[in-house]
């Protein structure tokens, strides 16, 4: 049997990217999954240009070398270059803290604040309440009657004005709600300079007339993590039509003439079979003493056995590459190592996830842990624990991002949320991304894959 033949007794779905036009029609029911968490899309942005990590000659650090060539190439090819905004970053973000290892600022010190004496303006604070560039209050919470699709995350507050709060208290929890609550996921929004004072009393003069309730919108009921969708017999919940390119690198031949395929076919003998590869990444790399991802593992394979160029993590090419593995071990259960060395990558995945960094003070746990299965406007906040095994993904988030891999989700996340991101091959997102797999043991591969048809 050859390859491709092989190949075509694995499980295929079929999805068609034809059938696009299904979500672009279904993007009405969450077209502020964009502003996730309130984030807008950044008006006045500069290119991202994380600093590149140190590489070493050994020929099993190749998977370091492509890196750190280009960051931002192979992140702009998973785009297809049609998407560049992905690659940028709101300037001022660079002022706050990162998850970066190195970067020992933290979240800025709590502000306590009186608001000036004078009343603000009801009608502006209400542009700026229900702003997606500025106040950005819809996003977790129901306002008054003209909010649409507002989220659930924080309470409603469409009869705050009978709740009996000061102005003064209003103004402190708008202005750093931390001097109330220090673990709330409230912005502090005077305090990290995305309101000034004259804004805030406008939102609180705004909140002050809010006293005719509201009802909040009706929600459908949450898809289970691993339902699949299927449209006219088509199961649109994976990505296959990306399988034939992802075969095709895969026996494309290195410059000494072997391929992927030369060492993973069924015909070799003593073949190693890749559908077990697909569920045991990231792992931990007893030379290079540190977890690495299935794109350091075929950026070992290229440079040491092919004699070939590395590729930029988060290319095309290394996506389709890991997509056909993914694809070829669909269904096996996640098993990723949880040794002694794993264990450290695991709990410093586990701070990441936790700790809160950018403009907006959040972190992964906020969203995902805290506010799981909640709405962030038009978008239900997805809690990751089967999640894993589903990237690489055809992701679309208002607008469409293409194939793009675990980490390249996590940096998207980032600078729409106002965090600056990391090179895509930092230990830190590869951290993350070991993280989130040992979070997934319980479920099995599915990728490649589709984003659904309702927010995620």
């Amino acid at each position: 049997m050859d390859l491709d033949s092989w190949r075509k007794t694995l499980p295929a779905a079929g999805t068609m990217l034809s059938m696009l036009c299904a979500v672009t029609l279904a993007s009405t029911v969450w077209a502020q999954s964009e502003h996730h968490h309130g984030m807008e899309h950044p008006p006045s942005a500069v290119e991202a240009k994380p600093q590149s990590a140190e590489t070493q000659d050994a020929p099993h650090e190749h998977a370091h070398k492509a890196e750190a060539d280009s960051e931002n190439e192979g992140h702009a090819a998973a785009q297809h270059d049609q998407h560049a905004e992905h690659g940028m970053v709101v300037e001022e973000s660079k002022n706050f803290t990162t998850i970066g290892y190195d970067d020992k600022r933290g979240s800025r010190p709590i502000q306590t604040k009186l608001g000036p004496a004078r009343a603000g303006n009801p009608a502006v604070g209400k542009g700026l309440a229900q702003s997606d560039a500025k106040g950005r209050c819809l996003n977790c919470h129901v306002l008054d009657k003209d909010a649409v699709l507002a989220g659930d995350v924080g309470p409603n507050l469409s009869t705050y004005g009978t709740w009996g709060r000061s102005d003064a208290y209003t103004f402190q929890r708008v202005w750093d709600a931390r001097a109330h609550n220090p673990n709330t996921v409230m912005p502090p929004f005077g305090t990290n300079e995305l309101l000034s004072v004259q804004e805030v009393t406008d939102i609180v003069a705004y909140l002050l007339t809010l006293k005719q309730a509201v009802v909040e919108p009706e929600r459908s009921a949450p898809r289970k993590a691993r339902d699949r969708i299927h449209v006219a017999g088509v199961d649109f919940s994976t990505a296959d039509e990306y399988i034939d390119a992802g075969s095709a690198a895969f026996s494309e031949a290195g410059k000494n003439g072997r391929s992927c395929a030369s060492c993973h076919s069924p015909q070799i003998k003593d073949s190693v079979d890749l559908r077990a590869a697909a569920s045991r990444y990231p792992r931990f790399d007893q030379k290079l003493k540190r977890v690495v991802g299935l794109e350091e593992q075929v950026n070992n394979c290229r440079g040491g056995r092919m004699a070939s160029d590395t590729l930029p993590i988060g290319s095309r090419t290394m996506n389709l590459l890991t997509s056909y593995v993914k694809y070829i071990g669909r269904g096996s259960a996640i098993k990723v190592d949880v040794g002694a060395a794993s264990a450290e990558a695991f709990e410093r995945g586990r701070g990441l996830f936790q700790r809160k960094a950018g403009q907006l003070n959040f972190s992964c746990a906020d969203c995902h842990d805290n506010a799981g299965g909640k709405w962030a406007r038009a978008q239900r906040l997805q809690r990751l624990d089967q999640t894993a095994g589903e990237w690489p993904k055809h992701y679309i988030a208002m607008h469409d991002l293409g194939l793009i891999n675990l980490r390249q989700r996590i940096m998207h996340c980032q600078i729409v949320n106002r965090t600056y991101p990391l090179p895509l091959h930092s230990q830190e997102y590869t951290d993350l991304e070991y993280y989130l797999t040992q979070r997934a043991s319980s479920s099995s591969v599915l990728a490649p894959t589709m984003t659904r048809l309702r927010g995620e």
